[in-house]
């Protein structure tokens, strides 16, 4: 159980280099290091939008609460980006790892390094789907919209289930695919 001094963050994780599974296990059980898990969706894998021609992302969510606040955290996120292997190159270019804070119920963060909502978080299948995988109550905290409504707008999503919540926890191992 969540102390009480302890906020909840949903995390969107992606990763197109390398065995992405692999890196987002990895990331997961770091992640827990920082709080406790509370939920997590399942893996999706979707085309990279923006940026290079790359290959395909394998995205998900997870919700944590930790006592961290969000600057903090977002420094220890990019902590484990870096310690997973991401070397920042290029904007929207391949990567190993991409930990993005997507959402925090009520609270509204703007500046230049850090903002929640995720600025672009009601644009974006491959980010809504996992949130709402672990918040289906997730709304925009501005607008009050629900962001159920946000992802029905949105193209046909594009997004290929790959694992179950689950099935891509630190200490559940596969063989490769």
């Amino acid at each position: 159980m969540p102390s009480n001094d302890s906020t909840r963050y949903v995390v969107g994780l992606g990763s197109n280099v390398a065995d992405r599974l692999a890196s987002l296990r990895a990331a997961r059980g770091l992640l827990a290091e920082l709080g406790q898990i509370c939920g997590a969706s399942p893996v999706y894998e979707s085309d990279a939008m923006g940026g290079p021609t790359q290959g395909r992302f394998l995205n998900a969510a997870v919700e944590i609460a930790t006592a961290l606040e969000p600057a903090p955290l977002l420094d220890r996120l990019l902590s484990i980006e870096r310690q997973l292997g991401r070397i920042r190159r290029e904007r929207w270019g391949p990567r190993t790892l991409d930990l993005d804070l997507l959402w925090s119920g009520q609270l509204v963060v703007r500046g230049p390094e850090l903002s929640i909502p995720h600025p672009r978080l009601a644009e974006r299948t491959f980010a809504l789907r996992p949130l709402l995988d672990v918040r289906a109550d997730a709304w925009d905290p501005a607008s009050g919209e629900p962001y159920v409504a946000a992802l029905a707008r949105l193209a046909e999503p594009a997004l290929r289930p790959i694992c179950g919540r689950d099935d891509w926890r630190p200490d559940v191992h596969h063989a490769p695919r």
